[in-house]
This record gives C-alpha cells, structure tokens and sequence, in this order.
C-alpha cells in the first residue's frame, strides 16, 4: 500500500482541525419599537441581513428560522415572535441566537441580563449581539459582564425617556382639543391642520348617526336598528373604515352589526362636539398592559369640532339608558333578583359555529309566590339575520351541570388520581399565587414611594425657585393622579390574596367530594376555570368537554399520575 505523503498528510491535519466540534442551529431575532423615531438601519430587514452577514462568517451554524416582532416595545417580553423562538428553544430545535444588539432584544435590564445570564446558560443556548461584540461563550470576565449589564441599563433608560415624552406629548394635544386617536369615529372623518387633528363631519355617514338616534328615540330597540341597518345595507363601521364604502356593494358579503356598536354610538360624546380622551392607559413606562383610567381623570374638551347630534336629544337617549338601569342591570337582567356568576363564561362554545354561548336568564315563579333565577344557555349567533347565523341550540344550566360533574369523575377515575393529590397541588397553587401578589405589592409600595419623594424634589425646586408655581402645581397633579391609580391597583391586589385562601378551600371541598362520588358537591368558576380548557355544545345533544392538561399545577398533578 502506497504511504501519504508528508504534505498531503498535513493539509488533512489542518482540515480536520478547521471542522467544528458543534454545529449550531441558529434562531435570528429582530424587533422593532413603537419609537416612531427609530433610525432607518434599526429595520427587520436591517436587522437579519446583519445577522446573517455575521453567520455567513462561520463555518459552525446553520439558520433554522428568523423570528420577528414589529411595534413591539422592549421593555417587556410578552411579544408573539419572541414567545414562538422561545417555544423553539425549549423543543431544542435552536442552541444559538443572534440579535443585530442588546437593545432588539429588550430594554428591561433586569429581565434582559436575567435572560443573557441565567436562562439561556441553563438551557445550553449561545446568545450573540452581533454590533455590540458580545458572544456568551467568549465572555472574558467580571469587566464584560458588568459592560452588557450597563448596555442593558442605558437601553432601558432611553426606553423609560421615550415613555414619558410620549405621554407628555399626548398630554398636550389633549389640552389643545386634538384628537389623538386612530380612525375617526363613524360619522367624522380625521384631518390634520397644521400640527393639530380635528374631526370634521362626513355627509352620508353622519346622516346614518342622525337616523341611528332618530330610531332610538322612537322606540326601536337595538334589535330593531340593527334590522334595519342590514335591510338597508349599511356595512359595519369596521369594512367601511377599510373599503370606504358606505353601502355593500354587488358581489360582496353583507354583516350585520353588533348591538354593541349601535350602543356606542348612542352613548358615545363625540356626536355633541365633546373630546372624552385617555380613558384607558397602555403607555406608561413597565406597565405596558392596558388599564382603565378611572372617569375623573380622563381628559374632557367640549364644542372642540362640529356636532352631530344636538344635547338635547343626546342627553334625551342617555335618559332612556338610565331609566332602563334603574330596573336592570348592564345585562338586562332585574335588579330586584341578582344574578349568579356565569361560571362557564370563558368555556362554554357552541360546537357547530365556534361562538361563545350566550347565558339566558327567567324568574320562574311558584304558586307560593316564591321566584326562583332559572339558566340555560343559546348560541350568541342564533338571532342574527345575515349568512352567519347558527342553528338553535339550548342547554339548562342544571343539565350542564351534571355532565360537567360526570364528565370530571370520570376523568378521575379513568387517571387513579387521588384527593390528597389534587389538594396538595391546589394549595401548591395558591401559594404560588399569593407569592406572587405579594412581590407585586411590593413592587406598588416602591412605586408610591418613589412617587412621593419626587414630589418632594419637585418641592425644594419649587422652593429654591427652579420651577415655577404653574408647573410645580402641574406635576403634582400629575404625581397625585398616578397615586391615587397604583393605590387603585393595590387595594385590588388585596382584595385577590384576602380571597385565594377562600378560593382554595372551596376548591378542595369540591374536588374531595366530587371524587368520592358525592352528587351534592356544587361547581364554581374557579373550578372549571382550574380543569377545564374548553366545552362545545352540538345541535345533536353532544357535549364535548376539553380537559386543560398543561395549565397549572393540578392538572400537571393528573398528567403525571395518568
């Protein structure tokens, strides 16, 4: 056998040392902010070029797959593109990611450097901000860890800036009577005169508001006006802000419209020619999820564009809401026989169309004069009038009940799951909760706290003469008013931890005797809401009752027992 040679067997040695040891599967992720100030390299498309430039550069990864989010904010990771790369991460489909820097990937630097240096560590995943040279299998030391985490923190800051200039900023186009919303309420149309938004009145869409109100009215419920939207072929406010078109045209399907918008209309100031603006809240800095602002701190400016509608027959409509509410509720139902908590309200389908099922509610009364609240439940979609209506369908709250009932014993019985069990992990449970309102309690302390001691800095300027007595008053006015609302968070969130213990008892009590066979044990919401995913009710009598598995603690407990 002819032997190598000595240059030949060299150039195999140093062809062996170039292949990698591991192959990474690469996940590229790129955001982009709602900053509408963001610079034009800070695109997606910027972003995964960059990446895959850097990745083209190594002979050990591969691109599995690029996940984006586009107007997302940083300063939270609840972001859809975000959740599906993590969801990757934990199947093991990537090891690898690679952001174009630190701030596409989040502007929390606490939970930002949680991510960097303890969950993708755990996880066995590399991470690589391409422009900010940061690679966690290369960190050299204490010295660059502590420089990401500084990275991390002047992201956040900037994040925490624009947040305040953007609320500054609508601020002050609310005391100048500009709407700041998004599409024109139906009947007026947007449009910017210098760097103002007015409303300014739409022809055929506003005599629609004028017919809506004129109906009202005369007596036609909402039922009524919805009919007669749809017999005269008015599409829904929602496709005609979409196509411009203000009747259906030939060849297109027509929509009947909700109650609900028709009551929006009704109730709603603008058609007087009055701005009711900031109602609700989405847009301070770490408190990202929309809240409702409560009514005396929403931002009212009367007579700032053309009215539709006179007070006078706006305010003789907010009458007829209010008299029907001294006898009903918001539901329609009697204020004379409160109503139960719907505890299926988040679970119960109609199995043919995949709407909600709509809770009916009668007094039956008794020749002993006694009444009695009786339930059942229809399709939402039974009672509309265009191509999406469903079949009738009904089912008794009694008769829901017991297959519910049946339906989980059988569950149990079927998975050997025993009592002790199911309690444990309820207790496991409630802990977990209780833990977890608490660290947010604090975290409403800190807030209020820091919040008063800006007040008192503002003061002292006050007093040294660096502000103003026009703005110190301002700003505290604007401090008391986010006070009063953290204060508004935390009675609620006290309210929830004096009610888990009860919760939890509660239960215990059912899931004990339930299992045991006892046919007297009642449901609640937190039950169902516990065990049960989804029920779909069918027009041939069946009912499907869609266990949740993977939801929380108890029904882990179920699946490893099974």
């Amino acid at each position: 056998m002819a032997r190598t040679s000595k240059k030949k067997q060299n150039s195999i040695n140093v062809a062996e040392n170039k292949r990698p040891s591991k192959i990474y599967s690469v996940g590229i992720y790129a955001r982009l902010s709602v900053d509408a100030n963001e610079r034009k390299n800070e695109s997606i498309e910027t972003q995964i070029e960059i990446a895959k430039a850097f990745i083209g550069r190594q002979n050990d990864m591969v691109i599995f797959d690029c996940y984006t989010d586009i107007g997302k904010t940083g300063t939270n990771f609840e972001r859809e593109g975000f959740e599906r790369m993590m969801r990757d991460v934990r199947s093991r489909k990537i090891d690898c990611i690679i952001v174009k820097d630190l701030s596409r990937f989040g502007r929390n630097h606490i939970e930002t450097g949680n991510y960097i240096e303890k969950i993708f560590p755990f996880m066995g995943v590399r991470f690589i901000a391409v422009t900010d040279n940061f690679d966690s299998m290369n960190i050299s030391g204490q010295n660059e860890t502590l420089g990401v985490n500084l990275k991390n923190l002047v992201n956040e800051m900037y994040a925490r800036d624009i947040a305040v200039k953007v609320k500054s900023s609508r601020q002050e186009k609310w005391e100048q009577g500009s709407y700041t919303g998004g599409i024109a309420p139906y009947g007026y149309r947007a449009e910017w005169i210098g760097d103002k938004k007015c409303l300014f009145i739409e022809e055929t869409t506003s005599d629609i508001v004028k017919k809506i109100f004129e109906l009202f009215l005369s007596g036609k419920n909402m039922k009524e006006i919805v009919v007669w939207l749809y017999e005269e072929k008015i599409v829904r406010p929602m496709e005609y802000h979409k196509t411009g078109h203000i009747y259906c045209q030939d060849g297109d399907k027509l929509q009947q419209w909700s109650r609900g918008t028709v009551k929006m209309i009704l109730t709603n100031p603008v058609y007087i020619g009055c701005l009711v603006q900031g109602r609700t809240c989405g847009k301070d800095y770490m408190m990202r999820s929309k809240h409702d602002i409560a009514s005396e701190d929403w931002s009212v400016k009367e007579h700032t564009h053309e009215a539709i509608i006179s007070e006078d027959l706006f305010f003789q409509a907010a009458g007829k809401f209010e008299k029907s509410s001294v006898y009903c509720n918001k539901n329609g139902y009697s204020k004379k026989m409160p109503i139960d908590e719907d505890i299926y309200a988040d679970v119960l389908y109609c199995g043919d169309c995949g709407a909600k099922m709509r809770r009916i509610s009668a007094i039956k009364t008794f020749s002993s004069k006694d009444r009695i609240r009786t339930y059942s439940y229809n399709c939402s979609k039974v009672d509309r009038i265009d191509d999406e209506r469903c079949e009738t369908k009904s089912i008794t709250l009694s008769t829901l009940n017991e297959l519910v009932k049946t339906a989980i014993r059988q569950e149990f019985s079927l998975s050997a799951m025993c009592p002790k069990d199911l309690i444990e992990s309820n207790n496991n449970e409630a802990n977990r909760l209780k833990e977890e309102w608490q660290e947010a309690l604090l975290e409403l302390e800190r807030k209020i706290e820091n919040m008063s001691r800006l007040t008192s800095e503002q003061y002292l300027k006050y007093r040294m003469g660096e502000m103003d007595a026009d703005s110190f008053k301002r700003t505290k006015e604007e401090n008391n008013k986010k006070i009063t609302a953290i204060q508004r968070k935390r009675a609620e969130i006290t309210e929830k931890l004096r009610t888990i213990d009860y919760d939890t008892v509660q239960k215990n009590h059912f899931l004990r005797t339930l299992v045991k066979g006892n046919e007297k044990s009642e449901l609640t919401a937190e039950v169902v809401r516990t065990l049960i995913h989804r029920i779909e009710v069918y027009q041939d009598h069946r009912v499907k009752v869609i266990f949740c598995f993977k939801r929380n603690d108890v029904i882990l407990a179920i699946k490893e027992v099974m």
